[in-house]
């Protein structure tokens, strides 16, 4: 008996050790920064601007890693088939919600698998039109596509794009029926709505501005919440009759797996957002065309749900399916 319990002793001391051990290797040892998309686009840009600061601020190495594929699901899947120990995060945004909605194959739910845990950055989409076009504002461009059902064509970079889902959105509030013609890719898009191909278009707005202030495209349209300080006289999507207050910010953030330890989670937040208070920080956004949009893992949550709302209709109103 007494050997017994001595050999239990020993054991659960040694299980004790090892777990210590695992965990102080944990708490110093490095991060795993997950992106969804090559080197050289806006996520990993992003990431890579992140990857110091919150490296600097919790004392371990951040390395990004580009997971792609699958519209950015392989990073996803990644970092839920990952233990939650502190080493792996993820950078997503829009995908990180409507890819796992649009298709039933991808077994994902951001709300139950993962925890928001800090909003990094949001940019608006430009709805343009040619310089020519005798649509000189939103209301002429809708009734136009009113009076010509089913002959306005609407650019996109592919479906279920966020460009896309402007498309299906301002045709399932607006009455009207837009013809959405996607591409592979927003060079194209551009290319198209320069050369009076497309009637309209959704851009980035770091995409469309040049075009717009050398007079060869007119914005009419602005996405996010508010009106953007380099557009200020193009009005956004919820200032629409009928848009009951919607809106399609392209936005990007950091998360991780849930079940993750609290006292990690809280850690990264703060890092995350005293990271974007920092006026260096803030300006390689704005450079990429994007603003520095810090929110706490609360608010961040309560940001995607209703966004979610807003995707899950337009998925259902238009049956967008992605495979």
């Amino acid at each position: 008996m007494t050997k017994t319990l001595g050999r239990l002793a020993v054991g659960l001391l040694a299980s004790t050790l090892m777990v210590s051990a695992a965990a102080a290797a944990d708490s110093n040892g490095p991060i795993t920064l997950l992106v969804g998309y090559s080197a050289g686009g806006s996520a990993d840009f992003a990431a890579r601007v992140m990857a110091p600061e919150i490296s600097s601020r919790l004392g371990r190495p951040v390395v990004v890693e580009n997971a792609t594929g699958a519209s950015g699901m392989i990073a996803l899947m990644k970092l839920t088939n990952s233990a939650p120990d502190t080493s792996t995060i993820y950078y997503g945004g829009f995908d990180t919600v409507v890819v796992p909605m649009a298709n039933p194959k991808v077994k994902v739910d951001w709300e139950k698998d993962t925890i928001a845990v800090g909003r990094t950055a949001v940019t608006s989409m430009a709805l343009v039109v040619p310089e020519a076009s005798p649509n000189r504002d939103i209301a002429a461009l809708m009734s136009m596509a009113k009076n010509n059902s089913g002959q306005v064509t609407f650019g996109s970079p592919g479906i279920g794009t966020i460009q896309h889902f402007l498309c299906e959105v301002l045709s399932a509030k607006g009455g009207v029926k837009f013809v959405h013609t996607p591409y592979r890719g927003g060079a194209q898009v551009s290319n198209d709505i320069l050369g009076g191909v497309l009637d309209t278009a959704a851009l980035t707005l770091s995409t469309a501005l040049p075009f717009v202030k050398d007079g060869k495209l007119r914005a009419i349209l602005t996405t996010d919440t508010q009106r953007s300080p380099l557009m200020p006289d193009v009005p956004t999507l919820s200032e629409l009759a009928g848009f009951d207050g919607l809106s399609l910010p392209i936005w990007q953030g950091i998360f991780v797996k849930a079940g993750t330890s609290a006292a990690f989670t809280q850690k990264l937040e703060t890092a995350i957002r005293d990271g974007l208070a920092d006026p260096a920080v803030k300006k390689r956004f704005e450079d990429a065309g994007f603003n520095a949009a810090p929110m706490d893992s609360k608010p961040f949550t309560d940001f995607i749900k209703t966004q979610a709302k807003t995707y899950r209709y337009i998925i259902e109103t238009a049956a967008i399916k992605l495979e």
